[in-house]
């Protein structure tokens, strides 16, 4: 059972433990039945100690504050304090979600299979266009000549190997590979190669999904509302094997394992553009981002939208738990790889029947993670976030709604 920190003024350090049976209780205030009356009981984030654990103060009670003295000092759990638990929370859940690939493995490895069956029909169909169309449209992000893209198999230079090599070596990983090097074929085969070697039925497939997952905002630099960090500009971002998007060179991070491979992260190389040029359904998707105060990584994620008509194409996956389950293998590529938050991604599965409140977590993942010990865990040292995340209403910054917003253009 996990111990909760509680405000407590009677108390020196400002809060006491509590380890309820059945997590923090949230019961609505009304009538239970009739003529009997629950005066309620739950809890809000309050403040957070300098060991960064969260104290939670009874709702009716969390007005105000103290902050203590000396080691029992304690911060407002403030606007910036509920972005840097979410940047944490979803770190370590891309970071779970990597190291340990059977919470996703049925709806992958049905991908995957589905992947492979179509990569060998081409081959016997037409060996050589096959193989010479691996070579040259996806080989160069899997044998990157020193490139440290996420899910390469190597940083050998593609030029320096025979068709046949490359051909080898990405079929093996997607039979054998890690999950981001599996998901990052997944996404190469449906975006370069099925225009290329065709498959009537995976075309219309992949297809029914594009209008949904895939808006013409997307890749228009003005409308999309990022742009390049300090350090992008200056040439500076380095790989990191820093898990997730979590900050870089933080110790907080030393609990988490690091992802087998070291890469560029999205969120190292862009910046929320408060300038973009006016799109409504652009403007919808910041406005709902601001309401729930959820992080900005790299914009809305595209390709979560290309992943998504993959796992359709080539997996048969349109609903139900084998969606969640490819849905939090997407987390664990992007997000574990520190591509995108959490939000960016969701925004775009919800467009496909996942369900998904913006701010909360636990109505998207599915049954094999819910029920293991990690995502206890996970829930128990994040409940802040995963349980009441949807309710950081309270810290979200005040940035002006979209369609007040004098500085879009």
């Amino acid at each position: 059972m996990a111990t909760f920190l509680i405000r407590d003024f009677a108390d020196p350090r400002g809060y006491k433990e509590m380890t309820p049976s059945m997590g923090l209780p949230r019961v609505p205030k009304g009538y239970e039945s009739i003529g009997v009356f629950q005066n309620g009981e739950s809890y809000v984030p309050w403040g957070i100690t300098q060991k960064n654990l969260v104290v939670y103060a009874r709702v009716g009670e969390h007005a105000g504050f103290r902050t203590g003295f000396g080691q029992h000092a304690l911060r407002p759990y403030d606007t910036a304090v509920s972005q840097q638990r979410r940047r944490l929370a979803e770190s370590e859940l891309g970071a779970l979600v990597l190291s340990w690939p059977h919470f996703t493995n049925t709806a992958v490895s049905q991908v995957s299979k589905g992947v492979h069956t179509y990569l060998t029909k081409q081959l016997f169909t037409n060996q050589d266009k096959t193989r010479n169309a691996v070579y040259k449209e996806i080989g160069h992000y899997f044998y990157t000549g020193g490139g440290t893209g996420f899910g390469r198999i190597s940083e050998a230079k593609r030029d320096a190997m025979r068709p046949q090599d490359v051909w080898v070596g990405i079929i093996d990983a997607l039979q054998r590979g890690r999950l981001e090097q599996q998901l990052a074929i997944h996404d190469a085969v449906g975006r370069k190669l099925l225009p290329i070697l065709g498959g009537d039925k995976q075309i219309a497939e992949y297809n029914a999904w594009g209008p949904l997952v895939r808006e013409g905002w997307f890749d228009d630099k003005a409308k999309r509302g990022r742009m390049d960090s300090p350090a992008q500009i200056a040439k500076a971002v380095k790989p990191t094997n820093t898990p997730g998007i979590a900050p870089l060179n933080t110790s907080q991070t030393s609990n988490m394992q690091p992802p087998a491979q070291s890469r560029t992260r999205g969120v190292d190389q862009y910046l929320r553009d408060p300038n973009r040029t006016r799109e409504p359904n652009a403007d919808a998707y910041y406005d709902d981002a601001d309401l729930r105060n959820t992080l900005f990584g790299a914009g809305i994620s595209g390709t979560t939208g290309t992943l998504l008509q993959a796992a359709r194409a080539f997996g048969g996956i349109l609903n139900g738990d084998l969606l969640k389950q490819y849905v939090l293998a997407i987390v664990g590529y992007l997000v574990g790889g520190g591509m995108h938050s959490y939000h960016e991604s969701m925004a775009i599965a919800s467009r496909v029947g996942l369900p998904y409140n913006p701010g909360a977590y636990m109505p998207s993942l599915p049954v094999s993670f819910i029920y293991s010990p990690q995502f206890g865990d996970w829930r128990d040292r994040y409940y802040d976030v995963v349980v009441l995340g949807a309710t950081h209403w309270r810290f979200n910054a005040g940035i002006v709604p979209s369609h007040l917003n004098k500085n879009l253009k």
